[in-house]
C-alpha cells in the first residue's frame, strides 16, 4: 500500500480547520508528529492521520477523559 504525505495546507482543507489549528492539535497529541522533510517543510502521512482521528474518536465514545 501507498502512502499519501500532504501539507498542512492541504490537512488543513480536509479536517476543515485552519493550519494553525493543525499544529495546535498535533501539539496536543490529538493528530500524529508530521514528516519533516526539510527546516522549513512538513508533510503529514493522511493514512496515520485518520488511524489517529479514529482511535481518538473510539477512545472519547468508551467514556475515557475529554482533554
Amino acid at each position: 500500500m501507498t502512502s499519501e504525505f500532504v501539507t498542512t495546507t492541504e490537512l488543513a482543507r480536509r479536517l476543515c480547520v485552519s493550519r494553525r489549528t493543525v499544529f495546535r492539535l498535533t501539539s496536543a497529541g490529538k493528530l500524529p508528529q508530521p514528516i519533516r522533510l526539510s527546516k522549513r517543510t512538513v508533510r503529514w502521512d493522511w493514512q496515520a492521520v485518520q488511524e489517529c482521528l479514529s482511535s481518538n474518536a473510539n477512545r472519547s465514545r468508551r467514556g475515557g477523559k475529554h482533554d
